[in-house]
């Protein structure tokens, strides 16, 4: 089974990438490292030091023998979406790519909106993408506005 995971920066992301490909699916997954830029905005840091993609990548090939195949992009992008969805063709999408924070969503107006535009628009990308690309393809959406 092939899978994409939106998201897959992100701490369930990574690890559904790992726990996948240690099983013997295909893994793709794409990410734009907001959390990342979140949590440097809060001038927070991770419980948990998250080493760069690259470095990840290159650990989970020698420790797997296999990475995912990564794409840096951003889901309220429909062009990136579809044509990532069309070059892999899943037989599943994982959408973990939400901002997950209601505190940071209250911050003010434009923090509310932009996880509004973030959460909504690329579910509605992810989608039509799967309507036009790759009807087939189930979806696992965790998200925490919801919008659907």
């Amino acid at each position: 089974m092939h899978v994409l995971i939106a998201g897959i920066d992100g701490y369930l992301g990574w690890s559904l990438a790992l726990h996948l490909i240690a099983r013997g699916h295909e893994v793709s997954g794409c990410d734009n490292y907001s959390r990342r830029g979140w949590v440097e905005e809060m001038g927070s840091q991770s419980a948990i030091p998250i080493e760069r993609m690259d470095i990840r990548l290159s650990a989970a090939a020698e420790t797997l023998g296999k990475a995912p195949a990564f794409h840096e992009g951003d889901l309220t992008d429909y062009a990136f979406v579809a044509g990532l969805i069309s070059e892999h063709r899943p037989d599943a999408i994982v959408h973990l790519g939400e901002c997950p924070s209601a505190p940071y969503s209250m911050i003010d107006q434009a923090h509310a909106a932009f996880v509004q535009t973030n959460n909504v628009i690329g579910t509605l990308n992810i989608l039509h993408a799967m309507r036009d690309v790759a009807p087939d393809a189930h979806l696992v959406k965790l998200g925490t506005m919801g919008e659907y």
